[in-house]
């Protein structure tokens, strides 16, 4: 009896375990972030195909500038608290440190010339439209929830 018990509890125990792999192997992929919000703006706007076709390109160079200028970024910020592990700390390397905030500078230049470029593709229809979706997609530019702070909680 006992015996018999633990067979059958094996085997469904197996038989679930198989439909978990079926139901996340055939199961939707989720969209990715990215392709997401460049997807919103074009519907949104209402993009002719050469207008989509010019944006795709427009949002790889975008794309690959801030890749170059956030790698930069890390190497510097690498440098920066590596400071730490000195044994004798001279202070802040203020050159450092500036050179982190230049990148910082740049990556926020590189995105308002994207967008810049991106209401220079637009016609005067598309334009009334642009302004609403530059506010919509606000809170992901300055990496805000679009919500109050608050202060009872610690940022992390």
């Amino acid at each position: 009896m006992n015996n018999k018990m633990y067979k059958t509890g094996f085997f469904i125990l197996l038989v679930i375990n198989i439909g978990l792999v079926v139901l996340f192997a055939l199961g939707p992929r989720p969209p990715r972030p990215e392709s997401g919000i460049k997807n919103e703006i074009s519907r949104e706007l209402g993009f002719t195909a050469a207008q989509k076709a010019a944006f795709e390109q427009m949002a790889l160079n975008h794309r690959e500038a801030i890749h170059t200028l956030e790698k930069q970024e890390g190497e510097l910020m690498g440098a920066f608290f590596n400071q730490l592990s000195q044994t004798e700390p001279n202070g802040v390397n203020e050159g450092l440190l500036q050179e982190i905030m230049q990148l910082e500078k740049d990556k926020i230049m590189v995105t308002y010339r994207h967008f810049e470029d991106l209401k220079g593709i637009c016609n005067e229809e598309q334009l009334v439209r642009f302004e609403r979706v530059i506010q919509r997609i606000l809170p992901v530019l300055t990496n805000s929830s679009g919500r109050p702070a608050r202060p009872d909680q610690p940022p992390f």
